[in-house]
């Protein structure tokens, strides 16, 4: 009996996260849990990226291979970070950071904290030229 206990107050544990995660409100920044990056110098292209709830504010962003860009990341809805695949490039709240991607060629753009049910689904692409 106590080992079935156990499970169900993971469970639920685990279930409060996760929707606390993604669909939760952004009181943290009201209660000084959760604070802006200082913005990057911006040099050449600025891409402005906001997530709500499991999605991308566009599907495709583009920038010009070898020149550096500046993203501006935002959380409209929930709490998510961004990270570019292949690259080193993540934050994990809202903020600023400039790079350079020399390659030509598409790079996802996911979701780089567990969010809740469609987490998964959170992905949209840059295209490097």
């Amino acid at each position: 009996m106590t080992k079935k206990w156990g499970l169900l107050v993971s469970a639920v544990a685990l279930s409060a996260m996760m929707l606390t995660a993604c669909g939760g409100e952004k009181d943290q920044a009201a209660n000084g849990t959760q604070t802006a990056a200082a913005p990057a110098s911006t040099t050449g292209t600025v891409l402005n990226i906001e997530a709500s709830n499991w999605k991308f504010n566009q599907d495709t962003f583009e920038v010009k291979a070898g020149e550096e860009f500046t993203v501006n990341f935002k959380s409209a809805e929930g709490f998510h970070g961004i990270g570019i695949e292949g690259t080193d490039f993540e934050l994990q709240k809202e903020g600023s950071k400039t790079l350079k991607i020399d390659k030509a060629g598409e790079y996802n753009i996911f979701c780089n904290v567990i969010c809740g049910p469609d987490h998964g689904k959170m992905v949209a692409k840059l295209v490097v030229k």
